[in-house]
């Protein structure tokens, strides 16, 4: 079947000239059988693809298999409508590569917490400090998580002590202390400075001698006075035995 046809024809013993040449070409043109109608079509004479349902571009059916690669697309140019639902799986994911910002609020449930996610954590090692919050359940708001100051409210000493007696009774002989200081000696009282204020003057501070089998009731006392909600004294009388104190009350 012929590809090309054309209206310049030739006899026998016609002599071929440069204007019978340039004739040919000029008026010769792509036989219908040139294309198969299929991938390929003529259009005005020209070859063209031929696209799904007619008309210009290139379809599906002209791309071969792993065609299509990196270099071929523009940067930016693939955008959420060209990927597929449930597409984007663990494996195309990289390690640590999802942010708090992609989690929606309220969405991690239960049975998202690994078991370790307490016991995972450090030990604490000290004595808990009068910041330290915790996390919990509010059930009178529907169970909302809440943080709980637990120093400033749990029934805890918010500070305490030992007055050394049978030291050189100065400042330095209140030792042991956590969450006040001795910052004073006069006569027989001694003044401590809580680190952290309580929430009002109307608090609690317990003293004894630390001596489990020795009481003088004449010699052996010791009396708190409070003096505001960041500073108390403790008054006592010369003795060889320490005074233990715990302080008691919310924090402000």
């Amino acid at each position: 079947m012929p590809k090309v046809t054309t209206t310049t024809s030739f006899s026998e013993d016609d002599q071929l000239t440069h204007t019978t040449l340039n004739s040919l070409f000029t008026n010769s043109a792509f036989h219908a059988d040139a294309v198969d109608d299929t991938t390929l079509e003529l259009s005005s004479g020209a070859i063209r693809l031929k696209a799904a349902g007619g008309g210009n571009g290139i379809a599906t059916s002209h791309i071969n298999d792993d065609a299509i690669t990196v270099a071929l697309i523009a940067d930016d140019a693939v955008e959420t409508d060209q990927i597929k639902d449930a597409n984007v799986t663990v494996g195309k994911m990289a390690i640590n590569s999802v942010n708090s910002d992609q989690y929606v609020d309220g969405s991690i449930d239960e049975e998202h917490l690994n078991n370790d996610v307490i016991t995972g954590q450090a030990a604490l090692t000290a004595v808990p400090s009068l910041a330290d919050v915790m996390l919990f359940s509010d059930t009178d708001d529907s169970g909302n998580l809440k943080k709980l100051d637990f120093m400033k409210y749990l029934p805890l000493p918010r500070a305490w002590g030992v007055i050394n007696g049978s030291g050189s009774r100065s400042t330095s002989d209140a030792v042991g202390l956590y969450g006040c200081t001795c910052t004073d000696l006069t006569g027989f009282a001694y003044t401590f400075d809580l680190t952290t204020d309580m929430s009002s003057s109307n608090y609690v501070i317990i003293t004894q001698v630390a001596h489990t089998a020795f009481w003088d009731d004449e010699n052996d006392q010791a009396a708190v006075q409070i003096v505001d909600e960041g500073q108390f004294k403790i008054h006592t009388v010369y003795t060889s035995y320490p005074f233990h104190f715990a302080v008691f009350g919310v924090l402000s």
